[in-house]
């Protein structure tokens, strides 16, 4: 970190020469109030409107064709800096001003570059004072998520966005209550901000147009012979556009109404909730400071009003990233409206989460809203097995929201609906604690405790006190769902760990339902998923990759990136038939289990979904998990109609990096032909020992003249004792014939176990020794990097 934070500094030119980071971030109130003053100074007799305006045309893109998060140095959260200090002053103009002499557009470069420097001196002293601790372990974690809170803007995709609170506050699911509360409804709502964007829009276009228009002229009469009067219509649309915007940008709310056909009482309402006016004049240092620290007056609030009726957007629409905290604020005072709205967030919340899981895991789930008997405290929980009796006096109900069984995998599912509180969005270290463990915290642990009693008894005891049966099951993984927008809450699992909030040293995968809903449009196949699971909670690359975003981390694993070795020392000693690592196995494990910061990922997915929303003409490809073709196609033929091994296993094939496939595929490839230039039956095996088991392959040919049955025989026998001799816990037997079909599969996940018969078996077959064996082949991790993409995160466009 500190490293990060000194090339940050240096390379932005704040450092002094000699002078250390913990000097810099000492002196930062010195450096912000010299900046706000700078901005003062700039824009003291210009029309706050016009600031804004030309700020927005900097900051945020007018179209999104051709845009590239990682590329562009646009900064939405400047718009908001410079906003903070103009509203300080009290009044949108300063009295006895000449707003035409002031000349704001001349300026817009060096208050974006002030506002650069004032957000970055903000996080550096953010995380300088997360460095310390001073607060507990979670202290870091807060002044992170300050961070991200401030500057990132468009946290959701605007097709989940939108469906989410469609689905949590529409009329026809809740009826007249937020008119009864707010005095309009969401479809209002809805109306007014599309207006917003709708007049703005229709005034731009329409200076453009009049400008267009009047130069078209200017060129066709040889620059001459143009009315005074068409002259002034095109000086005027330059001024609306690129000079003095602010009077072309502004609406009231009668402009509103008559746009949206929303009552203009209602128009207002909301315009007056989502906006912050010109009050009191204050001291423009103090209010950028507090902005600065997370205490943010404008979270909730996208239009600056001048006290007159007249309204600007900012950077935002309205109610963007913020829209249900708005409404749940307003309900919580009211207990009864309250409990019907948060009945309905959790409907939303569980039944969404099991809508785009069923899609990623290609099967429904098994149990919704399971309920089952957990151990009373202090009660170990080997006690609830299935020879349990009487079991109501050593254990509880309790319920799991979801529960999946796909062949022998389970998937344990907790959905929690709660919101971050505003504290803890301003950095209240001990709020964010608290918020954290009774979201993420208690998910997780209602998550790991059915994973645990799975794991340990084969089964569960349920509310009707009958035994259910899991005894097949050989992986278990959980997942925690939050409604809320994780940003680094989600992927910093080191310091959840370090702040008690997962007390456990397995890991579910902490994610928000707006990226379970895109990951769930982007995967193609339940197997990529599982895998993708397994990355995220397996504790080397948890605590190894470090991102705020998801996203990033799941265009990492597209890429074939997010991969940590594992500890060969261990894999060795865990599986017999794994030869002792070499010295250059633990150098690859020891270069690659290093930390490594995931920068933005992002641009093809925001590509594509551009595109898919209509906000973009420029068709874009669907990010797709990068796999050698003809792991593809036995990977494809096992999930066409299920076949056995088609989950579990075909994540282990995907899990093979790219070399290692190249392999196979070659491997797989001599062999048919052999069999089909000799007319003999060829095998071989493959082992992939890991972090997650020890998965073997076998694949064998089919001569033309030798029965199919005899062909899969012969396979299943070879396998059957390989797999016993070296102890892997689940193996897949694929038979082709000598044209390069597939004709059978056979996938064994029987535990080891002393079976004498099996010994004698591989005896007379005369199996190489484990010891005499190669070394497995790995996954391979491809990381071109330790830093990847360093192309500075600032946010998510829509």
């Amino acid at each position: 970190m500190e490293s990060t934070f000194q090339s940050m500094a240096t390379a932005l030119g704040n450092l002094r020469p000699g002078e250390s980071l913990d000097d810099f971030v000492a002196r930062g109130p010195e450096v912000i109030r010299d900046h706000v003053e700078a901005i003062v100074s700039a824009i003291q007799e210009a029309d706050a409107f016009d600031v804004i305006e030309l700020m927005r045309l900097r900051e945020t893109p007018m179209v999104l064709d051709g845009y590239r998060e990682s590329l562009s140095d646009q900064l939405p959260t400047a718009v908001e800096v410079v906003a903070l200090i103009l509203l300080a002053r009290g009044a949108r103009v300063s009295a006895a001003t000449d707003v035409k002499a002031a000349q704001p557009s001349k300026v817009i470069p060096e208050l974006h570059n002030h506002a650069r420097a004032l957000l970055t001196m903000g996080q550096f002293m953010l995380l300088s004072a997360g460095k310390a601790e001073k607060f507990g372990p979670l202290t870091t974690l807060a002044a992170t998520y300050v961070g991200h809170e401030i500057n990132v803007k468009f946290k959701q995709y605007a097709h989940i966005h939108d469906g989410l609170n469609e689905a949590l506050f529409s009329s026809k699911h809740l009826g007249t209550l937020l008119l009864e509360v707010f005095g309009y409804t969401y479809e209002d709502f809805v109306h007014v901000r599309d207006a917003i964007r709708s007049v703005y829009l229709d005034r731009f276009f329409a200076a453009r147009d009049i400008l267009g228009d009047v130069v078209q002229e200017w060129e066709a009469g040889s620059r001459s012979g143009q009315s005074t009067e068409r002259t002034e219509q095109g000086r005027a649309a330059v001024y609306d556009l690129m000079f003095y915007p602010g009077e072309r940008a502004s609406f009231t709310a009668t402009d509103i109404a008559d746009a949206s056909s929303v009552p203009k009482d209602r128009v207002e309402r909301i315009l007056d909730h989502f906006s912050l006016s010109f009050g009191a004049e204050t001291d423009p240092v103090t209010a950028v400071e507090s902005f600065l620290s997370g205490d943010n007056t404008l979270r909730n609030a996208a239009l600056i009003a001048d006290g007159a009726g007249n309204y600007v957007t900012m950077n935002v629409p309205i109610g963007t990233d913020c829209f249900r905290q708005v409404i749940e604020a307003g309900l919580k005072s009211q207990s009864g409206r309250w409990r019907r709205y948060e009945k309905r967030r959790v409907t939303v919340s569980e039944q969404f989460s099991v809508e785009y899981l069923t899609k990623l895991l290609g099967a429904d789930a098994t149990h919704v809203n399971l309920k089952y008997f957990r151990p009373n405290p202090e009660v170990d929980p080997v006690q609830l097995a299935s020879t349990a009796i009487n079991i109501t006096s050593i254990a509880e109900q309790t319920e799991s929201d979801a529960l999946f069984l796909i062949e022998d995998v389970a998937v344990c599912v907790e959905v929690k609906g709660r919101s971050v509180s505003h504290q803890a969005r301003g950095g209240h270290v001990q709020r964010l604690t608290g918020d954290l463990k009774s979201t993420v915290g208690e998910a997780t642990d209602q998550a790991l405790r059915l994973e645990g009693l799975i794991r340990t008894n084969g089964g569960l005891w349920l509310e009707d006190k009958t035994w259910l049966d899991l005894s097949g099951v050989r992986e278990v993984r959980s997942i925690a769902v939050c409604l809320d927008d994780m940003g680094p809450l989600g992927t910093a699992l080191d310091e959840l760990v370090r702040g008690n909030v997962i007390k456990s040293d397995r890991f579910p995968w902490i994610v928000s339902l707006h990226d379970l809903a895109i990951i769930a449009e982007v995967l193609d196949r339940p197997a990529e998923f599982l895998l993708y699971l397994r990355r995220r909670t397996e504790s080397e690359v948890s605590l190894k990759f470090w991102a705020i975003d998801e996203l990033d981390l799941f265009m990492l694993f597209l890429s074939g990136q997010l991969y940590v070795e594992p500890d060969p020392d261990r894999v060795s000693e865990e599986f017999l038939g794994v030869r002792r690592p070499s010295g250059g196995d633990r150098r690859r494990y020891r270069s690659s289990a290093v930390p490594t910061r995931v920068m933005t990922h992002t641009d093809p997915l925001d590509a594509w979904v551009y595109h898919q929303e209509g906000s973009v003409e420029e068709p874009a490809s669907k990010p797709a998990f990068e796999v050698h073709p003809a792991v593809l196609n036995l990977v494809d033929f096992l999930q066409d109609g299920k076949k056995p091994g088609w989950f579990r296993f075909s994540a282990d094939l995907l899990n093979l990096g790219g070399e290692a496939q190249e392999k196979l595929a070659r491997d797989i490839q001599t062999l048919i032909t052999k069999t089909k230039n000799d007319g003999q039956p060829h095998s071989l095996f493959v082992a992939f020992a890991g972090a997650w088991g020890y998965p073997t392959l076998f694949v064998g040919t089919q001569p033309s003249a030798m029965p199919q049955a005899t062909a899969s025989r012969r396979l299943a026998t070879y396998g059957t004792s390989k797999k016993h001799q070296v102890k892997s816990d689940r193996a897949l037997m694929v038979l082709f014939d000598h044209r390069g079909s597939i004709r059978s599969v056979r996938y064994d996940n029987t535990p080891f176990g002393d079976r004498q018969d099996l010994d004698a078996l591989g005896d007379a077959l005369g199996l190489l020794p484990p010891e005499f064996m190669a070394r497995p082949i790995p996954p391979s991790a491809r990381r071109a990097t330790k830093r990847l993409n360093a192309g500075q995160k600032k946010r998510r466009r829509r």
